[in-house]
């Protein structure tokens, strides 16, 4: 399966960033799917659609501009599979509550998939937080999953 980003703008969609079949973890694809923003090349985007054709996924997104790095954000560039979670406060305002790294002789990506899936993640240290939004940072080669102090 192949998975491809395209941006909207101006009523069209514009292929920007392709993963081909081989190249890329199924599990990873899916992971993806549940991120609600990107971070690639400096730039942050917000998805919009998830989509399919046979044999090609497809992710619609939204051009929101420059990311702002925040002071305590590390990369993990061939570190394996990190998921960092961040209370989520304010836009520039996310402190880093933990950084969970994911079994490097595993299938990592399906771990992180059952992260990325709850409305509440349990995380180690803090306990459990209501999940507000995830992100793929690939400048960073991290998944991040945004919480907020909400019980149930």
């Amino acid at each position: 399966m192949e998975l491809t980003y395209y941006i909207f703008e101006k009523e069209t969609y514009q292929a920007f960033y392709t993963y081909k079949e081989g190249n890329i973890d199924p599990n990873e694809i899916y992971a993806r799917q549940l991120c609600d923003y990107l971070v690639l090349n400096g730039e942050q985007y917000r998805l919009l659609s998830n989509e399919m054709e046979p044999g090609k996924d497809m992710l619609i997104l939204e051009k929101l501009g420059p990311v702002v790095p925040l002071p305590d954000e590390h990369s993990y560039t061939n570190k394996g599979v990190h998921i960092e979670f961040r209370e989520y406060i304010t836009e520039g305002n996310m402190p880093l509550l933990y950084t969970l790294e994911l079994n490097p002789y595993g299938r990592t990506h399906w771990e992180a998939l059952r992260y990325l899936l709850k409305d509440y993640v349990f995380i180690p240290t803090i306990g459990l937080r209501k999940r507000d939004s995830a992100e793929i940072d690939e400048d960073r080669s991290c998944y991040v999953i945004y919480v907020t102090t909400d019980t149930y």
